[in-house]
């Protein structure tokens, strides 16, 4: 495990993963007596994936951070702290079920999104695809059910701080975690269903679409269910889901775009989190409709590039490297990654000015949700 020394500047947000480390442990402990050893062990490799806390987290009291951040816990307690009163700040503790069960149901959504795509599967691998599934399933029911648990156990007004009804915020957070569920699997189910579709039927649009219900939905919920734990009234609610939303939208483009751009031998993805020499099939290769393939399949060139006329035949040529590298060139040749470039800048835009509006009614917002600004420019 590849850890980096902890600047002061940056013991708040150990202290926040170790906290979300430590709340994630409790919440499976309470699982413990209930689930057959064989489930728990399916659980624990599903959540030690790249990323996610019980994969990257160092021993406890040790000073160091992972190198690559558990980013879900995050999203939830930092939107917590930016929503709050400057001198609220400190409760972020509050928040803490909300983290768990986002970090949990994002494992979830990994798992099942491999098993769609096709992709390398630690847990497929070992225990196959049904099991996965059924994993994965049970997951993101447990997210639920960390949320309800909390909020049964408040009852009303026990831990409420500075006109906060906790009980009426992890119930909200709850709503909100399902909503943002039923969109990701909506976007999901578009997703899959471009892939068969003609080469000229998928739209720009229609795959901005995509993106913003399965990037987008997810972090918006995630900032959003902070937010609601802090008791935010109804425009801080606004402008942190819309950050969310908006830095989703750059994440996955962020992901997109080096899986279209020319590369030579057998380059991993950056971000991929996959074993070495064990690579996911490319967007190219799964012939998905992601903003910069939709471009260069709408290109009204005289004569068809290469994409237009691979995805037109539609058989895979995951084999044939050579092949791919056109493909590669022919996005780049037709504007595809330069368009994606011009909506991240879009994005961006969108994120300062809520931004600018965030800090005038929460000092000090910006400075609080710098470490998940930092990766999206």
């Amino acid at each position: 495990m590849h850890t980096t020394p902890v600047p002061p500047a940056s013991n708040h947000i150990a202290s926040l993963l170790q906290a979300s480390y430590e709340a994630l442990r409790a919440e499976l402990l309470v699982y413990s007596d209930l689930f057959p050893r064989s489930l728990i062990e399916i659980g624990k490799l599903a959540l030690s994936a790249p990323g996610k806390l019980m994969g990257e987290m160092p021993p406890p009291g040790g000073a160091a951070l992972p190198a690559r951040l558990p980013r879900w816990p995050l999203f939830v307690l930092l939107s917590y702290q930016a929503a709050c009163e400057p001198d609220r700040r400190h409760t972020w503790p509050q928040a803490l079920p909300a983290a768990v069960a986002v970090e949990v149901a994002m494992a979830a959504a990994d798992l099942l999104d491999e098993l769609a795509d096709g992709d390398p599967s630690p847990v497929a691998d070992r225990y196959g695809p049904a099991q996965a599934s059924n994993t994965a399933n049970l997951m993101l029911v447990m997210a639920q059910q960390i949320l309800l648990r909390h909020a049964l156990e408040q009852g009303a007004g026990t831990a409420a701080q500075a006109g906060v009804n906790t009980e009426t915020g992890l119930l909200a957070a709850l709503a909100t975690l399902q909503d943002t569920l039923v969109h990701a699997a909506i976007g999901q189910h578009l997703d899959l269903l471009y892939e068969t579709m003609d080469t000229d039927q998928v739209t720009l649009e229609m795959s901005a679409r995509v993106t913003e219900l399965k990037a987008g939905t997810l972090l918006a919920g995630a900032c959003r269910m902070g937010a609601l734990l802090a008791g935010a009234h109804d425009r801080i609610l606004e402008l942190i889901t819309t950050l969310g939303r908006e830095i989703g939208g750059i994440a996955q483009l962020i992901n997109d775009v080096p899986d279209v751009l020319p590369r030579t031998g057998d380059q991993a993805h950056p971000e991929s989190g996959h074993q070495p020499g064990i690579q996911p099939k490319t967007d190219l290769q799964l012939r998905k409709r992601t903003l910069p393939i939709v471009f260069t399949l709408r290109d009204e060139s005289p004569e068809p590039n290469a994409v237009q006329k691979a995805f037109h035949a539609r058989p895979e040529r995951q084999d044939d490297t050579a092949g791919e590298e056109e493909l590669r060139l022919a996005v780049v040749q037709a504007g595809g990654v330069k368009f994606a470039e011009l909506v991240m800048n879009v994005h961006r835009h969108n994120i300062e000015q809520a931004l600018q509006e965030l800090e005038a009614l929460r000092p000090g917002a910006r400075n609080v949700l710098s470490p998940l600004l930092s990766s999206v420019g």
